[in-house]
């Protein structure tokens, strides 16, 4: 297409948009969108929506949502909708909904909610609902309901239900009750 790039094995082989970028082996091998960018091997590979910045090894790799942004090997690999921001190693790797932001390793890594937000190591690591937000090392790790909040050291860390609030070291951390509020080391607990 007009004024693209494509330098790599297979790079950009297929219906690559106009202004688009594939750098690497498999880079925006099939369907990559319009102003988009992927660099390294695999990244943005299948469908890459427009607007897209996917950059690591297998970044971006498929269907990956208009306007998102992944960066780091595996970062929104798989199913990355609109918007979604995925920054790290398998950040937002699978299934990471629209508007969903996950920074750290692993962070939002199995289906994370539209509007989540996960920041730190393993934080909203599996199944983190709409809205949730949590923020630290393993904070909401395991099942976060909607607009539950953890914040802090393992924090909601497993089966936080949803409209719960635990802050603070190991706060809620397991099975946190819906509604439920929980501040300081331990409590909720």
């Amino acid at each position: 297409a007009g004024s693209a790039v494509a330098i790599g094995n297979g790079a950009g082989s297929s219906g690559q948009g106009t202004s688009a970028v594939a750098v690497g082996n498999g880079a925006g091998t099939t369907s990559q969108g319009s102003n988009t960018t992927a660099v390294g091997v695999g990244a943005g590979l299948t469908s890459q929506g427009a607007n897209c910045v996917a950059v690591g090894g297998t970044a971006g790799a498929t269907n990956q949502g208009i306007n998102a942004v992944a960066v780091g090997f595996g970062a929104g690999n798989s199913g990355q909708l609109d918007n979604g921001i995925a920054i790290g190693f398998n950040a937002g790797n699978s299934a990471q909904q629209n508007y969903a932001v996950a920074i750290g390793r692993t962070a939002g890594q199995t289906t994370q909610g539209n509007s989540a937000i996960a920041v730190g190591y393993l934080a909203g690591n599996s199944i983190q609902s709409s809205d949730a937000v949590a923020i630290g090392y393993q904070t909401g790790q395991f099942t976060q309901g909607q607009y539950g909040i953890a914040i802090g050291y393992q924090a909601g860390r497993n089966a936080q239900l949803a409209n719960t609030v635990a802050i603070g070291r190991s706060a809620g951390i397991t099975n946190q009750g819906g509604d439920g509020v929980a501040i300081g080391r331990q409590s909720g607990n």
